[in-house]
């Protein structure tokens, strides 16, 4: 019994004529009796009894009924399950980004993805940058944003986009209006006027390739692990500091001057993703808004 025979089974079941189920069914009366007839020679049982012209279930008809209706509730449930990922209506993506990066970044990425895909879930959380990728590999998280050296750029990382270390300063700092130079260089600035981030030993450690002495910071210098507590400082005047360009993407530059920093080092916003099976379209979807983003 396929399931269209099904379907034609069930329907002369519960509307109690041949009649009837062609009528609901949009099919002539002999079709449906032919149906029925095709579905006894193969079944080797009967399932009606003519008696004066009506149709009367057998016992055998009854029993198959309750597995038959509750088929069809499987499959209609199957079929809207279909239609739910066809619409990506069903379904979460999980991303896990740098603070700066899910402070800054994902809120309008998510708005984005947002609208196209408005009954697809999103968990967005943030984690420190190396943790990232060993999250995603253990299958927490379906998609990692982390932001790398450009010289440490691996096998089972994307990468989104590559840039280079700027150096934040107040909007009114003396080297934040200078012209001429393509980039706030070390020598220009007062080591006793850096504020140093230590979040991730492989961006301290390219600072400390580029710039003599960085690693020797005076002990009254003002330290933090948080990017978004030192963009902050700046902005109080605290002082100045060095970040990754796709920190300042999405953030609040108001009182602030963003300046490429000289000698340039590299960095790269990577991707990793999980081998957990999610709709490849949301993934697409996800990576687009980023790049939107970032080209914005």
């Amino acid at each position: 019994m396929d399931r269209r025979e099904m379907t034609i089974f069930t329907t002369v079941m519960r509307l109690g004529s041949v009649t009837a189920a062609a009528t609901a069914l949009g099919m002539a009366q002999p079709s449906v009796s032919k149906s029925i007839a095709l579905m006894e020679h193969r079944l080797g049982f009967r399932l009606f009894e003519r008696v004066r012209g009506r149709l009367m279930p057998t016992a055998e008809a009854a029993l198959v009924l309750e597995e038959a209706m509750r088929i069809e509730e499987e499959l209609s449930r199957f079929d809207r399950y279909l239609n739910d990922v066809r619409h990506l209506r069903t379904g979460q993506l999980r991303v896990a980004a740098t603070p700066a990066l899910a402070l800054n970044l994902l809120p309008p990425v998510a708005r984005a993805m947002r609208r196209e895909l408005p009954d697809y879930g999103l968990a967005l959380d943030m984690h420190l940058n190396h943790e990232i990728p060993g999250l995603v590999e253990r299958g927490q998280y379906d998609v990692g944003l982390a932001v790398i050296p450009t010289a440490d750029e691996r096998e089972g990382l994307s990468v989104i986009r590559r840039g280079r270390i700027v150096c934040v300063l107040p909007a009114t700092h003396p080297l934040a209006g200078q012209s001429g130079q393509s980039g706030v260089q070390w020598e220009q600035m007062d080591p006793a006027e850096l504020i140093y981030i230590t979040t991730d030993a492989r961006l301290v450690m390219l600072l400390a390739a580029g710039i003599p002495d960085f690693l020797h910071r005076r002990q009254s210098a003002t330290e933090t692990n948080r990017y978004s507590i030192a963009i902050h400082l700046v902005r109080q005047g605290m002082g100045i500091t060095l970040v990754d360009e796709f920190t300042m993407i999405g953030a609040d530059r108001e009182g602030l001057a963003v300046r490429p920093f000289e000698p340039e080092l590299g960095v790269s916003l990577v991707m990793a993703l999980g081998g957990r099976r999610i709709a490849r379209k949301a993934v697409e979807r996800f990576i687009a808004s980023i790049h939107a983003m970032l080209d914005a």
